[in-house]
């Protein structure tokens, strides 16, 4: 009995042991400032915190996005039109159609990338497809100089809708000055006629290149189809009796007060039309 019980205590010393040096092994010379258990979950709040962080940041930049396409549907930027990729908030797709000007008759089709941690970024991206004959437009990629009017992009100062507005503009104002296509600004300056020529052949290549179908299988990517009377016809003329509708509401609005004689003259027809 004596031998079992000294058996039984030379065990339980021997694992006592055992538990000392695997202690000592686990826990550091100098413990860390607070116990174990509170290490384990500050980590744990760490790695929690971590997830939350990024789901926040996802959040926070799908926002900034709804809330910069809002913004550019307030500009009202005429020949214009501009739509979310289906796929990705980061991408856009947009057309500029000209109706006067050099580039009278252009119908340019783009597109804006967003960089992913926007607005804390770099300028966003514009290309034009297919390439513009423009002295800010790179001919081989179709790659606007946005950097030109942004040279640092800045949060809560510059929008997106400012980088689709100067995208038109430069079919209107023609800057020559430290260009990206040398061949177009040498034109511009020392010969216009020739650069009329050359802008009217790059309108006619992109017209002949507006039906064909995008290289992206993204709903929302832009698509022109010929005008056909049995398809188009029915939505014009909706198109045309809902615009008729809201300046006849904004005329009831307004009670006709302050409004000029051509405003009395034109209301009967709208209502009889």
């Amino acid at each position: 009995m004596a031998a079992e019980n000294y058996k039984a205590k030379n065990l339980d010393n021997s694992s006592e042991k055992q538990q000392n040096i695997s202690l000592k092994k686990i826990l550091p010379p100098t413990p860390a400032t607070g116990d174990v258990s509170n290490s384990t979950v500050g980590l744990l709040d760490r790695n929690t915190n971590s997830k939350q962080a990024q789901a926040y940041s996802a959040f926070f930049l799908e926002y900034s996005l709804i809330s910069e396409y809002l913004l550019l549907q307030k500009q009202f930027l005429s020949g214009v039109y501009v739509i979310p990729s289906a796929g990705s908030p980061l991408k856009w797709f947009g057309v500029i159609f000209i109706r006067q000007g050099l580039y009278q008759g252009g119908v340019f089709r783009f597109t804006l990338y967003v960089p992913d941690n926007y607005p804390d970024c770099e300028c966003p991206i514009l290309v034009f497809d297919p390439p513009v004959f423009n002295p800010l437009i790179n001919i081989e990629t179709g790659e606007l100089d946005v950097k030109r009017a942004f040279p640092k992009w800045r949060r809560n100062v510059n929008h997106l809708w400012q980088v689709i507005q100067y995208a038109k503009r430069i079919f209107f104002k023609i800057e020559s000055e430290l260009p990206v296509n040398a061949e177009a600004a040498e034109l511009y300056v020392k010969d216009l006629e020739l650069y009329k020529v050359k802008a009217a052949e790059s309108i006619s290549a992109c017209n002949e290149r507006l039906y064909e179908k995008p290289n992206t299988d993204d709903p929302h990517a832009l698509h022109f189809t010929p005008w056909d009377s049995s398809v188009h016809e029915d939505f014009r003329k909706k198109l045309f009796a809902y615009k008729k509708s809201k300046m006849v509401l904004r005329i009831l609005r307004m009670g006709f007060h302050g409004c000029s004689l051509e405003v009395y003259r034109y209301f009967p027809k709208l209502l009889h039309d």
